[in-house]
């Protein structure tokens, strides 16, 4: 049967109707594949900006660091000197045992075959690894620093077997004068994580050495430079195989103190074996010429780390190597003190220059007795020669003609009671005590007792070397207080050199002209008359005025026993000082812990002080020493 024309119609409308939806289909199909392809490139865009843009920088150093990497490069510690230019502390190379993490296959295994190669402890090694943790995992840390060239020779050849291990060189400090200064010149020790995570030492890293005390501290800024860097091709192994290229670091800035090193070391040979201090100032500016601690201590094994038998040296309870006694130790000033009663007497009217008081030997203050240094007594002395022959008995009596609180208010005024200024850590302030501080402290009220006591320089007031160096400085310059000063001047790498702080007024004696004539006049008598207690500092050729005290550690009652008491119940000795008497330029306060008596122990050191500074110098007219 043949189809009809309508059949027909219909077959091709049907064809027409699959041809266009396959075209749909296609159209469809074509879309979903472009889609997928511009998905695909997106998304390799995407990473490739990932890997380019946000990682890039990391991803570079980790590729790099393969076969490349960066040496930290430590610049040299600027230079310690004396104002004349002479080498107080150096620098030497040293070499560190440093890993890199990145490098190492087994850490645990490299540290224990470590620690056999080093005679190091496992525990200390690991300890260091950890502290380096927030390095990047290409950065050398310092496992063990200053290997000493035995061992060097040892760990070289098997360096191949231990990969991540190298050896690094550092500059370290050097010491050519050994302990000299030590309290004064501070040492190097490695930086903590808690500074670390405080941030205190900008752009140092862990295992890095900072200042640790004294001008190294203070001026941790100005010494320290800033590091380079090296970038250096490795071998499979981890060994050195060729320099890429090198920022050189910056060395830090030397500084020049206003130590003497002759005098600094003729301070230290006078104190050999003793325990206390020595402080050498120019009364005309404040500038330390000697500083001086004992017993001092090495400053090397802060670097390479202590060992517990160093630690437990360093703390002996009866030396207190650690302690800086110059500007740390409290002592009662003694005698001394008595320069302060005098000046208190005269400026209140109590006493005037040709007052005499009776000493017997003894003084009675109600049901107590109060003896003088010397039994038989010294008569009927007016204040100079009170002064000049250390009379107990007429400053006890000049002492409650005063009262505690003049003579307090007298103390403040030469610098007792605060801080000298001086840029050195933990510095005392001392105590100057009156009623309102034994009121508040004790809850009792003050004592006539404690008023006589405390006038010549026993009881509660407490100083420290410093202090007294000042305070005798003052006498000498007319009654200036100056800020104690160390650093002459500064010298940058580039050989500028810059002046140090200038000379800084921190405060006046003010007392009448008359006054202070009297006492600088007595001063000289204590060292020239025949009476004086400070014969053991006399030259030939110098005038030197000055004043002993000898502090009691025990109580009177015990004082027929003092020859035969332990060194730690002995007296202190003390003498301060100034010379050329007429045109003072340098002033010397030395205090030896249970030394005895100040004229016998502390006088002739001082002595010994004056003789170098002069030496060469007939008259002490000070030439050349500014």
């Amino acid at each position: 049967m043949r189809p009809s024309l309508r059949d027909a119609g219909r077959v091709l409308l049907r064809l027409r109707q699959l041809d266009v939806k396959a075209r749909e289909v296609n159209r469809q199909r074509c879309e979903a594949a472009f889609l997928f392809v511009l998905l695909c490139v997106v998304t390799l865009a995407a990473r490739l900006w990932y890997l380019q843009i946000v990682k890039g920088t990391e991803l570079r150093a980790r590729s790099e660091h393969n076969r490349v990497r960066l040496v930290r490069l430590q610049p040299p510690r600027g230079k310690l000197l004396d104002r004349s230019g002479r080498l107080l502390v150096g620098n030497q190379p040293c070499f560190n045992v440093c890993l890199v993490r990145e490098e190492a296959k087994d850490v645990e295994d490299l540290l224990g075959r470590l620690s056999v190669l080093l005679e190091e402890p496992v525990g200390a090694l690991r300890e260091r690894l950890i502290l380096g943790r927030r390095l990047p995992l290409y950065t050398p840390i310092v496992l063990k620093r200053g290997i000493d060239r035995d061992t060097l020779a040892r760990l070289e050849p098997r360096l191949f077997r231990l990969p991540g291990v190298s050896v690094e060189v550092e500059p370290l400090r050097k010491y050519p004068h050994g302990r000299l200064a030590s309290h004064l010149l501070g040492y190097l020790a490695e930086v903590n994580e808690a500074e670390l995570a405080k941030g205190i030492y900008p752009g140092v890293r862990p295992g890095d050495l900072v200042g640790r005390a004294g001008v190294e501290a203070q001026y941790q800024k100005v010494l320290s430079g800033r590091s380079g860097v090296r970038r250096v091709e490795v071998d499979a192994t981890g060994r050195l195989a060729r320099v890429l290229d090198e920022t050189p670091p910056l060395p830090g800035s030397d500084l020049f103190l206003t130590l003497d090193l002759d005098l600094q070391e003729e301070a230290e040979r006078a104190m050999r074996g003793k325990v206390g201090a020595v402080v050498a100032l120019d009364p005309r500016n404040g500038c330390i010429r000697a500083f001086t601690s004992v017993p001092e201590y090495d400053l090397e094994p802060f670097a390479w780390g202590l060992t517990p038998a160093q630690w437990r040296a360093l703390n002996d309870a009866r030396t207190r190597p650690l302690q800086d006694k110059a500007v740390q130790g409290l002592y009662s000033p003694g005698s001394i003190f008595k320069i302060v009663a005098a000046v208190a007497a005269l400026e209140t009217g109590r006493l005037a220059p040709q007052t005499r008081l009776t000493c017997t030997g003894s003084f009675r203050l109600g049901r107590r007795v109060f003896r003088c240094w010397d039994r038989r007594g010294h008569g009927e002395p007016d204040l100079y020669e009170a002064l000049v022959a250390s009379c107990d008995v007429f400053f006890y009596q000049a002492g409650l003609m005063v009262g505690v609180d003049e003579l307090a208010r007298y103390a403040r005024a030469f610098g007792f009671g605060r801080a000298t200024g001086i840029a050195l850590e933990d510095e005392k302030a001392g105590l100057v005590p009156d009623r309102a501080w034994k009121l508040e402290r004790y809850g009792k009220p003050w004592q006539d007792g404690e008023t006589a006591i405390m006038a010549i320089g026993q009881g509660f007031t407490l100083v420290t070397p410093l202090q007294l160096a000042e305070m005798i400085a003052a006498i000498a310059n007319g009654g200036t207080f100056y800020r104690p000063l160390y650093v002459d001047r500064e010298r940058s790498p580039s050989g500028r050199v810059r002046p140090g702080d200038a000379p800084e007024v921190v405060g006046r004696l003010d007392v009448r002209p008359e006054t202070l004539r009297l006492v600088r006049r007595a001063l000289r008598g204590v060292v020239a008359d025949e009476e004086g207690t400070g014969h053991a500092c006399r030259l030939p050729d110098v005038a030197v005025a000055g004043k002993t005290a000898t502090v009691q550690v025990v109580q009177q009652s015990r004082r027929g026993q003092l020859e035969e008491l332990p060194w730690n119940l002995r007296d202190h000795a003390i003498f301060i000082a100034y010379a050329p008497a007429e045109a003072p330029e340098l002033a010397v306060a030395v205090l030896v812990e249970h030394g005895g008596h100040g004229g016998s122990a502390a006088a002739p050191i001082a002595r010994r002080l004056f003789e170098t500074w002069f030496r060469g110098r007939p008259g002490g007219e000070g030439r050349g020493r500014g």
